[in-house]
């Protein structure tokens, strides 16, 4: 893959805009899911969840590097991926307690950004340790939310966008490997915390 290629792929599929797109995918394709969200009223919940899920995330990222508490926004050290996704990790959990109590979500809309906001812990907490995909953990927890989802609602229309969403987790692997930032080991085990974490909030707490 050419690396202008991977590095566009990295960048629109970020980890960090996972919650948006699943709440766009569920409302075209599950709509039972996620109410009592309406037509009406997606709109401005969308809007919330982009910029207290990515927009407010990816500002704290880059102060970061103003600051020179890390090195590059792309987090390639694997010492300086602890903060940043500790600082996300507790916006995400911000975000979750907010919907919870102020703004009126579905038992299972509340599972998922517990689960996503549990994800982001464990990424940053193995990084401790070990150079985690993120990329991966986000792109795989797609796929086991909508999969779970699948088998728990009937009526949703979810097939092809699971399929599409297992064609886009392997791309976003391979750009990963292209661009040297992270190994087979490293994206093989975020996909596997990624699925499992989600399809297992889903199918066990809903």
């Amino acid at each position: 893959m050419h690396r202008y290629l991977a590095n566009f792929i990295s960048y629109v599929f970020h980890p960090l805009i996972m919650a948006t797109g699943l709440l766009v995918v569920l409302y075209l394709f599950a709509p039972s899911v996620i109410q009592p969200i309406s037509s009406s009223s997606i709109g401005p919940i969308l809007l919330m969840v982009f910029i207290l899920t990515y927009i407010i995330p990816l500002i704290s990222i880059g102060m970061l590097k103003l600051t020179s508490n890390i090195s590059s926004i792309r987090l390639s050290n694997r010492r300086e991926r602890v903060m940043p996704f500790l600082f996300v990790t507790i916006y995400y959990g911000l975000t979750t307690y907010l919907f919870s109590n102020k703004v009126v979500l579905g038992q299972t809309l509340i599972v998922i950004f517990c689960a996503i906001t549990a994800i982001i812990l464990l990424v940053a907490l193995l990084s401790l340790s070990f150079k985690i995909s993120a990329h991966s953990a986000g792109a795989w927890g797609m796929v086991g939310f909508m999969a779970a989802l699948h088998f728990k609602y009937p009526d949703s229309q979810l097939f092809y966008p699971i399929i599409t969403a297992v064609v886009m987790a392997g791309v976003i692997g391979t750009s990963r490997l292209a661009l040297n930032e992270h190994n087979l080991k490293e994206i093989t085990y975020g996909a596997l915390m990624g699925l499992t974490v989600s399809f297992g909030s889903i199918y066990l707490l809903t």
